[in-house]
């Protein structure tokens, strides 16, 4: 929450969404977009490890399969948009929500194939996998995490 305190004029919110795989919540984080989004001045296609969060030609930012983890229940908290105090930042924030609901299916079967492939392919099948956390060993800390 206080990612570099001396450069945000607010707290930085590590904001995502959740998912559920082999029993555990996974929080698949949302990033601002970056020029990488972009190929030839459009928005890239999805692929199994980003989905690009768009309305038409605006790209509002990303979901990041490969950087999703498991998250023990207790350290979860709900953001609430209308709570938000920055105008533009909530608009943004409900852009984002309103095509996280619209694409719920897609985002959870984007999770559970990533989360797959990662732990049932070798790196000469998956090569990607490479930029994809560990999930097992995640797993394994947020098992053993205690507040």
């Amino acid at each position: 929450m206080q990612n570099k305190p001396q450069e945000r004029t607010y707290h930085r919110k590590y904001v995502g969404v959740l998912t559920e795989i082999k029993g555990f919540k996974y929080f698949v984080p949302m990033s601002s977009p970056k020029d990488k989004d972009y190929a030839n001045g459009k928005i890239k296609k999805n692929n199994l490890t980003t989905i690009y969060l768009r309305s038409k030609e605006k790209l509002y930012g990303t979901l990041r399969f490969n950087s999703m983890i498991p998250v023990p229940e207790s350290e979860l908290s709900l953001y609430k948009i209308n709570d938000e105090g920055d105008f533009s930042y909530k608009l943004l924030m409900l852009a984002e929500y309103s095509f996280c609901k619209e694409n719920r299916d897609k985002i959870e079967k984007t999770a559970k194939n990533l989360y797959e492939k990662k732990c049932n392919s070798s790196e000469e099948e998956f090569p990607v996998g490479r930029i994809v956390i560990d999930f097992k060993k995640v797993e394994e800390a947020c098992r053993n995490y205690k507040k």
